[in-house]
Formats: C-alpha cells, sequence, structure tokens
C-alpha cells in the first residue's frame, strides 16, 4: 500500500482539479473557491494564490502557461508562475467543465455544460466546434496521434469524433443519464493509451477498453476486491500503468498489460476523489483531491504488483510455519486432557513424576534411527502503533511571515514595516513608518544574513540567527538618541543563537538556544539574564511589560504543551509560567499586546484569547477570525489589537496563512465576539455586550493598580454600552416573568440612575415586589458606597496629621538651633570683655539663612525656604515635561500616577492612553507643607 501524506485543505467544497507542471516540482490545483494555487509539494505551507474568479472547475498546464476553466464561461491562458492573464482562447455560454491539451502544447480542448465542445490551436486561435451532445460534456480526451476526439456527457454517451471533419465516428450509450453534472457519481475522465491504439473508459466495476480500429470493445478492466464507480483515469508517464479514482475513495493501480491491480489506496474518510495525476518526473508518486477540496500525495507505490489484502496475508503468514512438511501432523497438539507422562506414581513418597517428560526430538530420533529435520521456524515482527509524539513548533516573530521566502515580512506592527528580500539579484531589508513623522523609510544592505527583527518609535532591532563561522549577532539602530553614535552591535557567545526578540520602552528582550532571556537597554548595557523552562516559542513586548511563550513539555497527539511567562522587566510577576490554552490539534500562531497593554494571542486555528486580570489572570476567547473566511482554506493574519475602539486589525489571506509582500495588502477590521450559549437568542446577545465591554475596559482598573489614574468621564463612556445591555437585558427579563433574573441583573448595574429606571419599569409593570427588593439593592449600595467615602476620607485626615506632624518637628529642630546659635553669641561676647580679639569665625548657615530672610522682607524667620529648581540641562526635557497636564482630546484616557514610578515614553501603543504622570510622594509633601504654613 502507497504511503500518503497528511491531507490539507487546499479549496472549499466541491469540485476540484489538479495536474503537474511539466518538471513534476508542482503541483496546481483549482477549485469552488475560484483560485489557482501553485504547491512545491504537498507539504507546501505557503502556496501561491492566484484569483481567477469566483468559481474554477478545471486546469491544465503545458509550457510555461496554465490554462483555467471559470465561471466566466471562458478559458483563460496565464502565466507561470506569475498568474498574469494571458489572453482568453474559448468562449462558451457555460462554464467549461474540462478541458485537456496535446502533448506539444499547441492545441486546447474544452468540453462546456452547454453541450458543446471547442478545439482551438493556442498560436492561432482558430476554432473548432464540436455539437450533438444533449446535455453538459463532463470529459474530453484529444487522441495522441490528433485524428480523433472522444467526449463523455451527463446524457449517457461517449462520442467519438473524427477532428478534421468534426463528424461523429462512433457513440457508445453506456453511462447513467443525469441532468447536471453536480448529479453524477462518476465524471467519466476517458484516457488515451500512450500511443493513442485503445481508448479507456471508466464505468461502474469496470474500465472498458475499446480499439480505435473497429471501435469495438477488446476487453475490460476489473478487480475483483472492488464493487464501485470508476470516476477518474490517468496514464503513467511511461504509459505502462493506470490510476483510477473512485467515488467511495479509493485509488487503484493496474498494469496495463497484465490488467491486474498491483497496488491499492483508500481514502481515511471515504470521500470521492475529484482529480488525480501522476508526476511526469516521479513514476510513483501520484497526487489527488477529493470533494471537501483536500490535498494528498501517494507516494512509494508498488508498480510490481504482489500486494495482497491484509487479512489474507496475515492468515497465510500463520498458517504458513505448518505448511512446508508432511510430518506436520507428528507434532503433539496441547489438549485439555492429561497426559500419561505427567501421571504421578501414587506409591512414591515424593512429589516426582514417574517418567519425566521426553523431548519430541527424542521421540522422532527414537522411531527412524536418524536426528529428526529440523523444521525453520518463521517469525513475524507485529508492529502496533504507539504513542508519536507532536514535533514541537518552531520559534518565530509574531507579526511576521516564513524564514524560506524571497520576499517576506520581517515585523509588521502598530509602528511600521520591515520587509525583506532575499533574490539573486539582491538581499536587502526596506523599514518604513505608519507615521513618517517618527522616522523616514530606511533601506539596508542584508549582507550579515538578519532574519528577525521588531521596530519601536525609538529604534530599530534585528538579529541574526548565526551560521558555523559566524556569531549570532544583535544589532539596534537607536535613531532615538540625541548623539551621533546611533547603531551598536552585540555577538552571542559561541553555540548560542538568538531565536526571537522584541521591543519595550527603553529595553530589549532577547531569547536565546540556551534558553536564556538577555535584557539590553536601548543604548547597549547589559541590564538583566535570566533563564526559561525550555525553548522558546516567541517574545513580545509593551512598555514595560515582557510577554514569553514556550515549551513546557510534550502535547497530547497533535497539540502543542506551551507555557506563558508575563512580567515586568523590573521584576513583578502577573502571570508565573502558566499553561497557555490552545484549539485541539492547533499551534500558536501570534502573540502580542493590545495597545492598551493587554496581552492577546491567536493559535492557528483562528481563536483569539485574551488575558481577563479579573477572573484569576485567565485566558479568554474574544474572537473566532474563522468565522469570517468564505473558504475553508482561507485566514486572517494580525496586525494590531485595540480594546478602545474595540477592533482586531487583520490581512485577509485567500487559500494561505500569510500575506504577499507584493502587491501590499489591505488591512481589515474584524469585530470581538464572546462565545456565549445560544447566540440567536436576544436574551444571549445582551448578555455577549455586557461580557465584551467589561472585558475590554479591564486595562482602566489595571493601569489604575500600577499607579495611574484616568479620567472617570472617559470610564463612563466606556461602560455606557453594557449598562445599555442590562437594562435591556432587565426588560426583558421583567417581560418574560423572570424577577428573580431581573434582580439578579440588577445586582449587576453600578449607576444610581440605572437602578432607578429600573424601579420605574418595574412600577410601570406593575411588579412591586420587584421594585421593593430594587429599592433595597438602591439603599445597600449607597451605604457602601458612603462607607467607603468615609474611609477616604478618614485615610485623608491620617494623612494631614502625618504631614503636620512632620512640620512640627521640623519646627522643633529649628527652634533649638536658634537656641544653641543664641548661646553661642552670648559665649562670644563674654569672651570679648577681655580686650579687643581678631573674630575669625565664619557665619553659621543658620546666620546666613536669617540674613537672607531678612533681605527678602518675609515676617517669619522659621519659614522653610523653597529651595530654587535648576536650569533644566540638554535632554532632560522630555522628563520634564511628564509632571505636567496636557490637554487632550476626548477620547483619551486621563492617567496620572500617584506612585513614585519611573517616567515613561510615549509611544503608538500608549499613545492617547497615558497622558501625564503626577509628581513622587516627596514632592507632594512638600507642596502641602509649604500650603499649610
Amino acid at each position: 500500500m502507497p504511503s500518503c501524506s497528511p491531507l490539507r485543505y487546499a479549496h472549499s467544497e466541491g469540485l476540484t482539479s489538479l495536474c503537474y507542471d511539466d518538471k513534476g516540482k508542482y503541483i496546481l490545483t483549482c477549485g469552488s473557491d475560484g483560485d489557482v494555487r501553485i504547491w512545491e509539494g504537498a507539504e507546501d505551507d505557503d502556496a501561491i494564490s492566484h484569483g481567477t474568479g469566483d468559481k474554477a472547475f478545471c486546469v491544465a498546464y503545458k509550457n510555461d502557461r496554465f490554462y483555467i476553466a471559470t465561471d466566466a464561461n471562458t478559458v483563460q491562458a496565464y502565466t507561470f508562475p506569475g498568474g498574469s492573464p494571458d489572453g482568453i482562447l474559448a468562449r462558451f455560454t457555460a462554464p467549461a467543465n474540462h478541458i485537456c491539451i496535446n502533448q506539444m502544447g499547441t492545441t486546447l480542448v474544452a468540453g462546456s455544460s452547454d453541450f458543446t465542445i471547442k478545439l482551438v490551436d493556442i498560436s492561432s486561435g482558430d476554432t473548432k466546434k464540436f455539437e450533438g451532445h444533449e446535455a453538459p460534456v463532463l470529459s474530453v480526451a484529444l487522441d495522441p496521434k490528433e485524428e480523433f476526439l472522444a467526449s463523455s456527457s451527463c446524457d449517457g454517451s461517449v462520442v467519438i469524433w473524427r477532428v478534421e471533419n468534426k463528424e461523429k465516428v462512433k457513440k457508445f450509450q453506456i453511462l447513467p443519464k443525469v441532468g447536471d453534472i453536480s448529479l453524477t457519481k462518476g465524471l467519466c475522465r476517458l484516457c488515451w493509451e500512450k500511443n493513442g491504439q485503445f481508448l479507456y473508459v471508466p464505468l461502474e466495476n469496470e474500465i472498458q477498453i475499446y480499439n480505435r480500429n473497429s471501435w469495438s470493445t477488446t476487453g475490460s478492466i476489473q478487480d475483483s476486491q472492488f464493487s464501485g464507480v470508476y470516476s477518474v483515469l490517468d496514464l503513467s508517464p511511461d504509459g505502462t500503468h493506470l490510476a483510477a479514482g473512485c467515488y467511495d475513495g479509493h485509488i487503484l493501480i493496474f498494469d496495463l498489460k497484465t490488467k491486474t491491480c498491483v497496488d491499492r489506496f483508500k481514502h481515511e474518510s471515504g470521500l470521492s476523489i475529484m482529480s488525480l495525476s501522476w508526476n511526469p518526473s516521479n513514476q510513483t508518486e501520484i497526487a489527488f483531491c477529493d470533494r471537501e477540496g483536500q490535498l494528498g500525495l501517494l507516494s512509494e507505490i508498488n508498480l510490481k504488483g504482489g500486494n495482497q489484502p491484509a487479512k489474507e496475508q496475515r492468515v497465510k503468514e500463520t498458517l504458513g510455519i505448518f505448511e512446508d512438511d508432511d510430518d506436520d501432523a507428528e507434532l503433539v497438539q496441547a489438549s485439555d486432557e492429561p497426559s500419561k507422562e505427567q501421571i504421578f506414581d501414587e506409591d512414591s513418597n515424593d512429589s516426582t513424576p514417574a517418567s519425566v517428560l521426553k523431548p519430541l526430538d527424542d521421540d522422532l530420533a527414537s522411531e527412524d534411527g536418524e536426528a529428526p529435520p529440523v523444521i525453520p521456524v518463521q517469525t513475524r515482527i507485529i508492529e502496533r502503533p504507539g504513542f508519536v509524539p507532536t514535533p514541537p513548533q518552531g520559534a518565530f516573530q509574531p507579526g511576521s511571515t516564513p524564514k524560506h521566502l524571497s520576499s517576506r515580512f520581517m515585523m509588521w506592527n502598530a509602528v511600521g514595516i520591515i520587509k525583506q528580500f532575499n533574490t539573486e539579484e539582491e538581499e536587502s531589508i526596506d523599514i518604513e513608518f505608519h507615521n513618517t513623522a517618527i522616522h523616514h523609510a530606511m533601506h539596508l544592505t542584508n549582507s550579515a544574513g538578519y532574519t528577525m527583527g521588531d521596530v519601536s518609535t525609538e529604534a530599530v532591532v534585528l538579529a541574526s540567527p548565526g551560521e558555523d563561522s559566524d556569531p549570532s549577532k544583535l544589532t539596534c539602530m537607536h535613531f532615538g538618541s540625541w548623539d551621533n553614535s546611533k547603531e551598536w552591535t552585540i555577538p552571542m557567545d559561541d553555540g548560542e543563537a538568538i531565536e526571537a526578540l522584541a521591543i519595550g520602552e527603553d529595553w530589549i528582550a532577547v531569547a536565546t538556544s540556551g534558553r536564556l532571556i538577555r535584557i539590553f537597554s536601548l543604548g547597549g548595557i547589559q541590564r538583566d539574564i535570566f533563564s526559561i523552562p525550555g525553548p522558546v516559542v516567541c517574545l513580545s513586548a509593551h512598555t514595560n511589560q515582557l510577554l514569553i511563550a514556550y515549551h513546557r513539555g510534550m502535547g497530547l497527539p497533535g497539540d502543542q504543551c506551551l507555557g506563558v511567562h508575563l512580567m515586568t522587566v523590573e521584576g513583578a510577576t502577573q502571570i508565573n509560567h502558566q499553561p497557555l490554552p490552545l484549539s485541539h490539534k492547533s499551534s500558536l500562531a501570534w502573540m502580542g499586546f493590545s495597545a492598551e497593554g493587554t496581552p492577546f494571542y491567536m493559535d492557528s486555528s483562528g481563536i483569539v484569547r485574551m488575558c481577563n486580570r479579573r477572573f484569576g489572570m485567565s485566558w479568554v476567547q474574544v474572537a473566532n477570525t474563522k468565522s469570517h473566511t468564505k473558504g475553508k482554506s482561507d485566514n486572517y493574519w494580525i496586525v494590531s489589537v485595540h480594546e478602545n475602539p474595540q477592533q482586531l486589525r487583520c490581512i485577509p489571506c485567500k487559500g494561505a496563512r500569510f500575506p504577499p509582500v507584493l502587491p501590499r495588502p489591505a488591512v481589515g477590521i474584524l469585530p470581538f465576539q464572546v462565545p456565549l450559549c445560544q447566540m440567536n437568542t436576544e436574551k444571549s446577545q445582551y448578555e455577549e455586550v455586557f461580557h465584551r465591554t467589561q472585558l475590554l475596559s479591564s486595562h482602566l482598573q489595571f493601569w489604575n493598580t500600577i499607579g495611574y489614574e484616568y479620567d472617570t468621564s472617559i470610564a463612563s463612556e466606556l461602560a455606557k454600552p453594557s449598562q445599555e445591555a442590562l437594562m435591556k437585558l432587565f426588560a426583558l427579563s421583567a417581560r418574560s416573568d423572570r424577577e428573580f433574573r431581573a434582580l439578579e441583573v440588577c445586582e449587576m448595574m453600578s449607576e444610581p440612575h440605572t437602578l432607578q429606571l429600573a424601579i420605574k419599569y418595574a412600577c410601570r409593570l406593575k411588579y412591586m415586589q420587584l421594585a421593593e427588593r430594587i429599592s433595597e439593592v438602591v439603599q445597600r449600595k449607597s451605604a457602601e458606597q458612603a462607607e467607603e467615602v468615609e474611609e477616604e476620607e478618614e485615610e485623608v485626615v491620617h494623612r494631614v496629621q502625618r504631614v503636620h506632624n512632620h512640620q512640627n518637628h521640623v519646627q522643633e529642630d529649628e527652634e533649638m538651633e536658634e537656641e544653641d546659635v543664641e548661646v553661642d553669641q552670648e559665649n562670644a561676647e563674654t569672651n570679648s570683655a577681655g580686650g579687643p580679639l581678631l573674630n575669625l569665625k565664619a557665619k553659621s548657615k543658620n546666620e546666613v539663612l536669617s540674613q537672607s530672610y531678612g533681605s527678602s522682607g518675609r515676617s517669619n524667620p522659621f519659614k522653610v525656604l523653597t529651595p530654587q529648581k535648576p536650569e533644566p540641562t540638554k535632554g532632560t526635557q522630555v522628563f520634564d515635561g511628564m509632571s505636567k497636564k496636557k490637554q487632550t482630546s476626548p477620547g483619551q484616557v486621563m492617567l496620572k500616577n500617584t506612585r513614585p514610578v519611573k517616567a515613561v515614553k510615549r509611544t503608538p501603543q500608549s499613545q492617547g492612553k497615558i497622558t501625564s504622570v503626577k509628581s513622587t510622594n516627596e514632592e507632594d509633601k512638600q507642596e502641602e507643607s509649604q500650603k499649610k504654613i
């Protein structure tokens, strides 16, 4: 039995066609999604895709061009592999179902659903039209000598045409009649023998053979173990074997000389085989497509025969041990009765047997007087399928495309795009920014072999994996620096290669093959280093947060076992090596932060999840990109995530997982949706709006907990959709006589006016008991709010008292210093009474301060003088401006730092979110003390 590669989605469900190029390197497929895809083998993860229409019915290749029959009722030529249109060869009044090309690539034949067939000279465009079928044409086949043309139709006939004068030579009524090609079980794809002597016609249970000399049946090809409908046929490159695809998923390989089946394959799901093709450069390889648009590849096909069904083979192997000699009957077989040799002597006191068992060889030797013949024993190794570990996915950069592509994205994020070109003409890197005010576009020569990159508003970081002779390197172009040295490079140690990197606010994180995370500053200082438990998968950064995904261990068959670690560069851990939930048989496709700083990720199944900090740092599904695709092979490639407004910015990839570099793809916006139950009901829709709004506004509470304040008006604006959804859900529950549920909804309301509206609505519906219970909820919430206000007031009073006590201590210390000064002055006067002495004692600090107070006209000599602020030096204006309040637009969130935190430079991710930072605690105390005095 041949080995089959894992089936993969190539096109959407329906009629699918495929062929090889002339060299057998590429596989071309088309399907009902209207795309043509060029695969470099069945395991190609990034097939080239060309859109040709809404539906494509058949594809054929010859001489660096491929030909497509589409729903535009035309047969169009395209260049290979560019996919540029190269002319229309034939037009019909209905779609063409099948096309074929002669060996020289000069003649094309197409059969259409308008009952006609056209033969076209590709070079001149001359066309011959064949008419006579009474239903859509199923297939066409041109004689290798180009004298005859064979066609099959839904009217149940197979017709032989003479090419020269377009006349019917023979008509066979041997197929079942159907009204349309979609209703037939077999496509009846005809096939000529290599020299054109015989025509093979697939039917039910057999393949009939017709001789071109008499057009009579000369025999048939059958398999005793198969009873079904033969659908598609294809001849091997050397013309010695015939491959037949069947309606029930079988693929049978026949030897045309012996007319016997030499190998077979059964589809794992029993889906109908829609097309198949031999590899022209590999006699033992066949590509096929099934009814669901899946592509498969058969290899190691046995062309010599000798295959037997598995059950029959096991039986013969079992019986083969006993079929070699005639002496097998003399072998002693086990039975339930005890043997005479095993009877013990009753008179004996011990338990020794009366006679010891003799070997079988001794018995045989005593009869004939000769040594018995050695019977060869056949052993068979039984292979049982065991646990097969899932290969771990490799490290990747979120926002990048695979490294093997000649033109790829090294990074696409909210700041800019890094593109890499690796062709024979050039190896270069292009960097462009969405906002040209940050920096102008850059073009670099990639002589160092960079494959990884990241870009922020301060710097561009590139990394190379390294080779045997060259070490792995990290290069930073810090264009935000104020000095002239804006670029630095650090090589890694021998045997350590960079696998992932990310840029934060003022630091760079690098993951290496030694399971190390190295932290560098933007200036090139090595700030920190720590280890992770497993091989890294990807890194992502936002302001001072670092998100690490790595392999935790071996997963279940088909699954990846990944872990995630969320931390800040200062060392505060939020998620400590927790498992990362993934969909079944999927891998991690993207991981990053939203513009507001919330971790998000997407797996290969299209499920997007976010970190829910309110519910124990759990992960919750917020979107399914696959629900927005048209075909099963379509995907979305994430660029950025925004919580306010709620946007998932993605690039649609038709028939692929990654977007092409040229032409530049367009970015689309997908909505968020929490997967609640019964989303088709009004109740679930209101609940989904509430949960989604709560989730996507939780970033405000997070920034508040780490020392930032936000404008309450913005928080109220973000909470409006959730409050409106609760009001609608309350009204729906009340109208449905669900008073207890309505009261539960009121418990979730946070605004007092919404609760008052709920009371009025309950009174209008005459649910007085519900209105009373809602009033109790209002009273309880008011009491809780009053307690919170009292606690806040008490905290303020305690704070003022602490400041006042501190000021009293300061005044007492100053009074004691003044008394010491007066004592010193009295001693000085006493000493001066003895005679005139030179006063060499310098003035004390307090005397200088008292003089300065007197000169300035201040009445209180004990009041603390506020030290004068130094003039700002060059390079500090950014941090000085952080303490000033800035005017922002109504859509921005005002965040003020209430704790002594490090100054943060604004980035596009945080732009519009962090607008000002408060002064530190000491500055607050000084200002309060001045006001108090």
